[in-house]
C-alpha cells in the first residue's frame, strides 16, 4: 500500500507529454502567480494576489486592503475594440478614481470612424477638483455637480496662437477678450426704422417720424429740427430699449448719437470743410453744411472732420446733437 501511494506522488509530481514525462521545477514567493520561466520552470509573474486583492506590477513593501484590482508603475489601460464592437471601461460605482495624478486618457485604439463614440459615464478624480460627467451629461472640471453642459471652477484659458474662438448662442464669434476698448467709434441706439433694414445703410442720415413717434426714418428736407442720428458703420455699443431682439429684428438700425461716425454728406449748400456745422439736407439721407444761423438750433447732427469740394460723399463726423 505504502509503495502505491508514493507511485502516485511522484505521477502527481510529473507530466506526462506522450510516452516521456517531464518534471517542473521552480521556486516563487507566496501569494505571487507562478509563470514558466522556461519550458519546465516556473518563476514569479507580475501578478500577485492577497485576501481577494489583485497587483499587477513590482509589490510594494505594503499591501493595499481595500481595492480589488492594483496597477504598479507606469501603467496604462488600453481598451481594445473592433469595428463591430464596444469596449468599456468601468470605475467605482459609488466612489473617485483615486491616485491619478498623470494624465488619465481613453481613447479608440485603432478607430478612425465616428461611428464608434466612446462614452463617459461617470469619471472624477477626488472630491473637489478633476473631471466629472455627470449622468445628465454635464459636465464639471474643478466641481461634481455641474449645473450646465460645461462648468469650470477655475481658469479657463484658449491656447495662443491656435486661433481658438467662442461662439455665442446668437451665432457671435469672439476671438479677442474684452479689454475695456470697444471696437468701434461710437454709442448707437438700436431703433425701428420705417420700412425695415434692408431700405438703410450706413451713413444715412435719420430723423424722427413724425407720424410715428420712437420710429425713425431718413431725412428728406433741409434745416430738420427732427433729425437724431446717423446710421452707424461700426458701433462700438449698441443700446436697444424695445423688448425684441436686436439682431433678429428686421426693423432695427443702429442710430449712433454719439461719436465719430462716417456720414453721407451733400455740398448742395457749398463745400464743406473740417469743422462745418452739419444739418440735414433736401437729398434723401444725406447731410450738408449749415450756414443759416437761424435755424441751427436742434437742427445740427455734428461736425464735419473731413472736407468734400463738390457733388456727394461720405466723411467722419462728430455728431453732437445741438
Amino acid at each position: 500500500m505504502r509503495r502505491v501511494i508514493e507511485g502516485l506522488a511522484i505521477c502527481i509530481a510529473t507530466l506526462t507529454l506522450g510516452a516521456s514525462a517531464q518534471t517542473v521545477t521552480g521556486s516563487g514567493t507566496t501569494g505571487t502567480v507562478p509563470v514558466f520561466t522556461g519550458s519546465s520552470t516556473l518563476g514569479n509573474s507580475v501578478i500577485a494576489q492577497s485576501s481577494g486583492n489583485v497587483w499587477i506590477g513590482t509589490t510594494p513593501a505594503t499591501w493595499p486592503n481595500s481595492e480589488i484590482l492594483n496597477l504598479w508603475g507606469s501603467a496604462s489601460i488600453n481598451v481594445a475594440m473592433s469595428t463591430t464592437s464596444y469596449g468599456t471601461l468601468l470605475g467605482q460605482a459609488n466612489g473617485a478614481w483615486e491616485g491619478v495624478t498623470a494624465p488619465f486618457i481613453i481613447q479608440p485604439g485603432g478607430i478612425t470612424t465616428t461611428a464608434h463614440p466612446i462614452v463617459i459615464t461617470a469619471i472624477q478624480n477626488n472630491a473637489t477638483a478633476g473631471l466629472m460627467v455627470s449622468s445628465s451629461g454635464n459636465i464639471g472640471m474643478g466641481t461634481i455637480s455641474p449645473g450646465a453642459k460645461l462648468e469650470v471652477d477655475g481658469n479657463v484659458k484658449l491656447t495662443a496662437g491656435s486661433g481658438a474662438s467662442i461662439t455665442f448662442a446668437d451665432g457671435t464669434v469672439q476671438s479677442t477678450a474684452y479689454t475695456g476698448v470697444t471696437c468701434g467709434g461710437d454709442y448707437a441706439e438700436s431703433v425701428d426704422a420705417m420700412g425695415g433694414q434692408i431700405d438703410y445703410a450706413p451713413g444715412d442720415l435719420l430723423v424722427i417720424d413724425p407720424k410715428a413717434p420712437g420710429r425713425f426714418l431718413k431725412s428728406t428736407r433741409s434745416y430738420s429740427t427732427l433729425v437724431a442720428g446717423i446710421y452707424s458703420t461700426k458701433p462700438g455699443t449698441v443700446g436697444r430699449r424695445e423688448t425684441t431682439y436686436a439682431k433678429t429684428d428686421t426693423t432695427a438700425v443702429p442710430m449712433a448719437m454719439m461719436g465719430i461716425v462716417p456720414t453721407k454728406v451733400s455740398t448742395e449748400n457749398g463745400p464743406i470743410e473740417t469743422g462745418d456745422l452739419l444739418v440735414t439736407s433736401s437729398t434723401m439721407g444725406y447731410a450738408m453744411k449749415g450756414t443759416d444761423r437761424n435755424r441751427l438750433t436742434g437742427a445740427v447732427v455734428g461736425k464735419a472732420l473731413g472736407s468734400l469740394d463738390s457733388g456727394k460723399g461720405v466723411i467722419e463726423v462728430l455728431v453732437t446733437l445741438q
